[in-house]
């Protein structure tokens, strides 16, 4: 992909400006690449944070405000602020967290849900110094519903958190159905240091 393919820009023909937005302003400072990328993970970080749509980023208005109080700054296509923005952004925070929660133990959860595709998903996450990471999601729809491959599942993301973040897990909480709280009497026979408590949302009564 070209440069000029890469970014929408943001004096597009068939884009009007509107009679009440005037000129550029005119500027004589150096718009760098340093500049471009911190704008692209600025606009990637927007997008998550707010939940706004992907393709927001083509939106006439916002282009036409672009144009008109940034114009040096290249927009980026909803294409690559999903294939390539949003993937770099993601990597660095990553690397980041991991660096803050390398050698301080953690505490694993785990929960599943059925998505509207059909496929049964288990997402395992820590909390490292008060701080949420996700570790891992597992689709489980082929795999047998019991608590020995749940157990399998859990090992498997204490091994990834201890090995790729260099966290110490120290415990372990589920929900509260049958699997799985034999799968955490399981854990702690396997693990007889792990604290393995039910999950205190699931025994909260409304």
């Amino acid at each position: 992909m070209s440069r000029a393919d890469a970014y929408r820009s943001v004096s597009q023909p068939g884009i009007s400006s509107s009679p009440h937005i005037g000129a550029h302003w005119s500027t004589s400072q150096i718009w760098t690449d340093a500049d471009q990328a911190d704008w692209e993970a600025g606009l990637a970080r927007v997008t998550a944070s707010a939940g706004l749509p992907l393709r927001w980023v083509e939106n006439p208005e916002w282009l036409k405000l672009c144009d008109r109080f940034i114009p040096r700054a290249k927009v980026p296509s909803a294409k690559v602020l999903t294939k390539r923005v949003m993937p770099q952004v993601l990597r660095g925070i990553k690397v980041t967290a991991i660096e803050e929660s390398r050698g301080a133990v953690g505490t694993l959860q785990c929960d599943g849900w059925t998505g509207e595709n059909h496929h049964h998903l288990i997402g395992f996450m820590m909390t490292v110094k008060r701080k949420l990471h996700a570790v891992r999601v597992h689709d489980a729809s082929g795999d047998p519903r019991n608590a020995e491959e749940l157990l399998k599942q859990i090992i498997e993301s204490i091994h990834k958190a201890e090995s790729e973040w260099g966290v110490i897990i120290i415990a372990c909480t589920t929900d509260v159905s049958g699997e799985s709280r034999k799968a955490r009497r399981l854990l702690r026979e396997k693990f007889p240091h792990f604290v393995t408590p039910d999950c205190l949302a699931h025994q909260a009564s409304y």
